[in-house]
């Protein structure tokens, strides 16, 4: 990808987080921005995400180092866009059975005591925990609101309830723009960040994108304040508490969440259901992100991955440098389309 040309404006389709997040970073750098999305920001995936901001215990895979840079890029764009509703209360991890695992990266494995001491409200510490303190979590539409804010102050434009329906080229082949229903929008580039249609709108250039819906299932509660105090992970769910009176899990069934979180905490009598909804990820066919220029289609970009929250502030700000400076970010080595 090295010596790319550098481009003064884009247009970015998606206004989820992670095209909010490029958009920001872009408008940020200096770009002309538009940002197109077919309903309203955060509408899609994103907010039915548990948004889990972790790179405790990453080791391997092609998105390895990104996944490690998570944090400190969610750390670095809250110092840029005071307000940016991420809280920082660190995670806790554990299985009812087998002996702990090797802490990896941003880990350390704490006992039972340690456990309670963060946790107060469990019924029965476990013996043994991992504990990341360095881990968080945001409010994944705040943020996309957030970040569109600071995006429109910066100059960029953003066109909302605007499916687009096709992604244009000049006579060259090269991609300069897209179509939506009302309007024609031109940009040096076009970047995808559409999560599950992506693949759809990149087919008709010839371009095979291969990434699926994957069915993710988040389930809202109501609970007392406090009941819990960091993002803990068991067998039974993912769960953290997002307000005082309110609770998220990630996890397969509401019956058997509801019973699990009622047998874990004390004074979780009281919790009730208020609602589960499923959400299509878009999961790329190996499971890591894809990140980069499309070579068979000059001026097309695609950011679509698992994960989005977690890695949205630092894809954005890669993307963005890519784009405009130029430049080949490590980083998203491993994350290009040619891959497969």
């Amino acid at each position: 990808m090295s010596n790319q040309p550098r481009i003064s404006s884009l247009v970015v389709v998606g206004a989820g987080i992670v095209g909010a997040s490029v958009a920001y970073h872009a408008a940020r750098a200096g770009a002309a921005v538009t940002l197109v999305d077919a309903g309203q920001p955060g509408g899609g995936v994103t907010t039915n995400s548990f948004a889990w901001i972790g790179s405790a215990g990453v080791r391997t895979g092609a998105a390895a180092e990104l996944r490690v840079a998570a944090t400190d890029e969610y750390r670095r764009l809250q110092g840029e866009l005071p307000g940016l509703p991420v809280t920082w209360a660190g995670s806790l991890s554990w299985r009812r059975e087998g002996s702990a695992p090797e802490a990896g990266p941003g880990e350390e494995i704490i006992d039972g005591a340690a456990v309670a001491a963060l946790e107060p409200n469990l019924r029965q510490a476990p013996d043994w925990a991992v504990w990341a303190a360095g881990d968080g979590g945001v409010d994944p539409v705040g943020a996309i609101d957030r970040m569109i804010a600071a995006a429109r102050d910066l100059g960029a434009r953003v066109q909302l309830d605007a499916p687009v329906t096709a992604v244009r080229r000049d006579a060259t082949g090269r991609v300069v723009g897209v179509e939506t229903a009302t309007d024609s929008i031109s940009g040096d580039a076009v970047v995808l960040a559409a999560g599950v249609a992506t693949a759809d709108l990149a087919a008709p250039l010839g371009v095979e994108v291969p990434v699926a819906p994957s069915p993710a299932t988040l389930f809202r509660f109501r609970a007392p304040a406090g009941l819990v105090g960091r993002i803990v992970t068991t067998e039974d769910f993912d769960l953290r508490q997002i307000a005082d009176d309110r609770l998220i899990a990630a996890a397969d069934s509401p019956e058997r969440t509801l019973a699990a979180i009622r047998s874990t905490f004390r004074g979780a009598d009281g919790v009730d259901l208020l609602s589960a909804r499923v959400g299509a990820r878009p999961m790329p066919a190996d499971g890591e992100p894809i990140i980069g220029p499309v070579a068979e289609a000059p001026g097309l970009y695609v950011a679509v991955m698992h994960a989005a929250v977690t890695l949205g502030a630092a894809v954005g700000r890669l993307v963005a440098q890519e784009l405009i400076e130029g430049t080949d970010e490590p980083l998203l080595a491993g994350c290009r389309l040619d891959r497969f």
